[in-house]
C-alpha cells in the first residue's frame, strides 16, 4: 500500500493529443529505462513566464519503470499493451478477461514503411516540419524580469513577447512606473526560440542608460 501511495506522486508517463478535423492525434510515453540526466537536459528551459489558454504541464517528479521491476522491457511493455488491448471491448471500457482474448486474431506489430502504408513518407515529413510542429502553436505571450543597473540603484522591468503561429508578433516592455513601451527588434516575424529571446534580452541589457533612464523618469 505504501509503494502505491509512492507511486501516485511519480511521472510515469507522458500524453499529449491535438484535436482537429478530420483526424485527431494522440500519443503518450511510458519511462521504461530513461537517461533521466539526459530527460532533464531536454526539458530545462529560460526562466521565464509562459501566458496561454494550453493546459499547463504539471512538474513531477519522474521514476523507470525498471527501477519499480528490474525486469521490465521494452518488448515485454509491448505485449503487456497490446494484450490489454486484446481483453478490451471494442466499444466499451470493459475488461473481457482470457475470455476475450480468445476472440481476437491476436495483434501484430505494424511497418511503418511507404510498401505498408503507401504516403506515410509524405506524412512523416510534414510532421517533421517547423509548421506542423512549430506553426500551429496556438497564441501565447512570455513575460521575463529584466534588472538594469543605474549608478548603485537596480531597476527592474519586465519583458512581454507576444508570439502567433510560432513567431514573434509583437515585443514590449513594461517600465518601474508601469509605462508600457514598444521595442524595436529585428527579430519581430523571427521564429520563436530561446535564443532568439535571448538575443532579445542581451541587446535590452545593452541598452544605453540613459535612454533607459528618461523612460523611467518620463513621468
Amino acid at each position: 500500500m505504501k509503494l502505491l501511495k509512492k507511486l501516485w506522486t511519480l511521472k510515469l508517463s507522458g500524453t499529449a493529443a491535438k484535436l482537429g478535423y478530420p483526424n485527431a492525434y494522440h500519443h503518450c510515453t511510458l519511462l521504461a529505462n530513461t537517461n533521466k540526466l539526459n530527460l532533464g537536459n531536454c526539458l530545462s528551459k529560460e526562466e521565464v513566464n509562459y501566458i496561454s489558454n494550453s493546459t499547463h504541464s504539471v512538474r513531477s517528479p519522474i521514476k523507470n519503470l525498471c527501477e519499480i521491476n528490474r525486469n521490465v522491457n521494452i518488448s515485454q511493455l509491448i505485449s503487456s499493451v497490446g494484450y490489454e488491448y486484446l481483453r478490451t471491448f471494442a466499444t466499451e471500457l470493459r475488461d473481457g478477461g482470457n475470455q476475450q482474448i480468445m476472440k481476437q486474431r491476436g495483434f501484430q506489430l505494424i511497418n511503418p514503411t511507404e510498401k505498408w502504408f503507401p504516403g506515410i513518407g509524405n506524412l512523416r515529413t510534414e510532421f517533421k516540419s517547423w509548421e506542423w510542429i512549430y506553426g500551429k502553436t496556438p497564441k501565447f505571450s512570455v513575460e521575463k524580469e529584466i534588472f538594469l543597473k543605474d549608478q548603485d540603484k537596480e531597476h527592474k522591468m519586465v519583458l512581454n513577447v507576444q508570439v502567433e503561429k510560432g513567431l514573434i508578433h509583437n515585443v514590449t516592455i513594461t517600465m518601474p512606473n508601469r509605462e508600457q513601451l514598444p521595442v524595436v527588434s529585428s527579430l519581430q516575424r523571427k521564429c520563436y526560440n530561446e535564443e532568439n529571446l535571448s538575443k532579445i534580452i542581451n541587446a535590452l541589457k545593452l541598452a544605453s542608460t540613459d535612454n533607459i533612464m528618461q523612460a523611467i523618469n518620463r513621468h
